[in-house]
């Protein structure tokens, strides 16, 4: 089974594919940080504060004092402070949800329309939280997805977006 820094380096190696095409397709994806390094993945595990069996709803990536980045265009359809959460950025993306989370600041309020790639706020270590890092979930419907597979997905069709669109 492949580690943490196997899939870290698959989603890189996807996402630097898509962009190096230069096709019109990548420009409704962006990663949610500039680079990534996965801490924590999707599914289930033991809580690095309450030592208990948890069930991870996202993945961690850790970040210092990074700018968070919207990875698909959508509308800011919730922001603000949770104690587990803390600060956190929710984005609808056609009804798709993906949760921004452990902000040290939003930088979108409420209602902001955001394309792909814009700067949504700043990584941070609110609420509880370990140490400074993103904490980035997906779901539909209230179904939580693996976000990595998300990414992967998205990143896969777009290069075949590219494949397609090339003379």
């Amino acid at each position: 089974m492949p580690g943490l820094a196997d899939k870290t380096w698959a989603l890189q190696l996807l996402v630097f594919c898509v962009l190096s095409l230069g096709c019109q397709a990548q420009q409704d994806f962006s990663l949610p940080l500039n680079s990534l390094h996965l801490t924590s993945t999707f599914g289930g595990r033991i809580h690095p504060i309450t030592r208990k069996p948890d069930f991870h709803r996202g993945i961690d990536l850790s970040a210092r004092c990074e700018p968070v980045l919207s990875v698909l265009n959508g509308r800011v359809s919730a922001t603000g402070f949770d104690p587990i959460l803390g600060n956190f950025v929710k984005i609808d993306h056609q009804g798709i949800q993906v949760l921004y989370a452990h902000l040290r600041m939003a930088w979108v309020s409420r209602g902001k329309v955001v394309e792909a790639g814009t700067p949504i706020g700043i990584t941070g270590s609110t609420g509880r939280s370990t140490g400074e890092h993103l904490h980035f979930a997906v779901s539909i419907s209230g179904v939580y997805l693996d976000p990595l597979q998300f990414l992967m997905g998205l990143g896969e069709q777009r290069l075949r977006d590219c494949q397609t669109s090339l003379p």
